[in-house]
């Protein structure tokens, strides 16, 4: 009979070898990472996807660290599950004691630390080479340990995010409603509360007193979120928490999720963060099939933007994929100047260009749909199927307000574009830093059905992006809501940091090939 406790587990001490711990210190400066307990949780995941330990003779004299900083209340029985049945699938000793789960943690942290390092070296020092080589050797590393990679120069170290079931019982009773959390789940940016209300009505209550609930708090000018829950009498409530305990979502994920995703031919899969809860967000350009991006000054929106057309460039080749890049401000897109992705060969970046690239494109699209009806097809789909060959137009339009207060025919043809150019492959995706109704008619919101939203100044610019309040009280940075699917729901998340120098190394890689 098994005498493993996971409460027992959560209060012990782990330590592993003296060299795995000397290997730990220097993964730790190599990668980025800020405890010992970061790189256990790499090396153990890459222990466990191998086979039996071919050195038993393994001493015990690195130093402890609390199972509290290796493992988390929600997330040990999975690693106890992984242990244990590693051990019954490799014919080892059974994992039924204390003694026997502490010494097989040690055998996985040492193994998969030396691993780690040969990989490492094997990489060149090379992060990104590294990630691919984990993804490549199936390390099966667990959700967390792979959200730590190394943080982007620039950056701060997060601090541990601190847990507040108790101060958010006793606000919720301040603001009048009885409660009990049962439950949490540290994301990115917020902390997503299982709360239990015995009494179900007082949940209006709770809907509106949320500014109350942030004043409490101390929450400044961010607001916790109200969210459906999981079972009966529960919601869930995301607590937004301080900057300094945030996980940056670095480019190096972009590039796994791109590289790891089936290309299917139809589809345009783009990747502009993860959700709440650190889970990797994605959805179908091609489906949307058109995108309006808004959000202020400093909010992340021009990130957002590059973080989508690199989606696209890691995943399909030119002949696959063309960029038609309008940029009025002539800085933002200009990276991309020579690359063999521009639709047209170069940036549009003034009024003229850019009236004479969309002009282009109107017809493009004509030209497109008298050949489908030649051949007699509907769409590009079909039409490449015949051995057309004709390559998807996704089209970048970066501040589209200031075209339209330039040239207001302008709109016209954007209006046309976002009417018909589905069928015939071209995408438009439409930002601006000013969204309001003089600038983005209702003609041009009808026919843009997917929205970003990032932080704006007032709800009435979130409604004119989003058709709903909710964008000004993001966190900024990145923090967006994102409607992908006409009539759905928006999904916060929270996105990735695609640098100058990221947005460089996949111009140039792209250019190699």
């Amino acid at each position: 009979m098994s005498e493993l406790n996971i409460q027992q587990i959560l209060n012990s001490r782990f330590r592993t070898s003296a060299e795995a711990d000397r290997t730990t210190v220097a993964l730790m400066g190599n990668l980025g990472l800020s405890t010992k307990a970061n790189v256990a949780r790499l090396a153990i995941g890459r222990s466990l996807a191998l086979g039996p330990f071919a050195d038993e003779g393994i001493d015990a004299k690195g130093l402890e660290i609390p199972a509290a900083s290796l493992f988390s209340q929600e997330d040990i029985g999975v690693w106890v599950g992984l242990v244990v049945t590693h051990a019954c699938r490799n014919g080892l000793e059974p994992i039924d004691t204390m003694d026997a789960f502490r010494a097989a943690v040690r055998k996985h942290w040492h193994r998969g630390a030396s691993l780690l390092l040969q990989d490492w070296q094997g990489a060149n020092g090379d992060f990104d080479k590294f990630l691919e080589t984990l993804i490549v050797r199936r390390a099966g590393l667990p959700e967390d340990a792979q959200s730590t990679p190394k943080t982007p120069s620039g950056t701060k170290p997060t601090e541990k995010p601190t847990e507040i079931s108790s101060a958010l019982v006793k606000a919720l009773a301040e603001i009048g409603v009885t409660a009990e959390v049962r439950g949490f789940v540290h994301g990115p940016r917020v902390t997503r509360y299982k709360v239990y209300l015995a009494d179900v009505n007082q949940k209006p209550r709770l809907e509106k007193g949320m500014d109350r609930l942030s004043l409490v708090l101390n929450l400044q000018k961010a607001k916790p979120i109200l969210g459906p829950g999981e079972e009966a009498k529960t919601i869930s409530l995301d607590v937004p928490r301080p900057e300094s305990t945030w996980e940056v979502v670095p480019f190096s994920r972009l590039r796994e999720w791109a590289s790891a995703t089936p290309v299917e031919d139809g589809k345009l899969m783009v990747f502009p963060g993860v959700d709440v809860l650190g889970n990797p967000y994605s959805f179908d350009l091609a489906s949307a099939p058109h995108l309006l991006v808004g959000g202020t000054t400093g909010s992340g929106k021009s990130v957002c933007l590059h973080s989508l057309i690199m989606s696209l460039m890691l995943r399909l080749p030119p002949a696959k994929l063309q960029l038609a890049l309008i940029d009025p401000k002539q800085v933002e897109f200009s990276v991309y100047e020579g690359c063999d992705y521009l639709y047209g060969g170069d940036v549009a970046v003034d009024i003229s260009m850019a009236r004479e690239r969309i002009l282009e494109l109107v017809a493009e699209m004509d030209s497109r749909y008298q050949r489908f009806m030649s051949a007699g097809v509907t769409n590009i789909a079909e039409a490449n199927k015949r051995g057309m060959a004709l390559p998807y137009i996704a089209v970048f339009i970066e501040e589209l307000a200031d075209l339209i207060l330039q040239d207001r025919d302008i709109e016209g043809h954007v209006v046309r574009l976002a009417q018909k150019a589905r069928a015939a492959g071209i995408h438009l995706i439409l930002a601006t830093q000013r969204p309001d109704a003089k600038t983005f008619s209702g003609l041009v919101r009808s026919n843009i059905p997917a929205r970003i939203a990032l932080t704006v100044q007032r709800g009435t610019e979130s409604t004119i992006i989003l058709d709903e309040t909710g964008a000004e009280d993001l966190l900024g940075k990145g923090d967006m809501l994102v409607k992908a699917k006409p009539g759905g729901e928006a999904e916060r998340v929270h996105g990735v940091v695609a640098l100058r120098s990221d947005q460089e190394s996949v111009v140039r890689e792209r250019a190699a090939r």
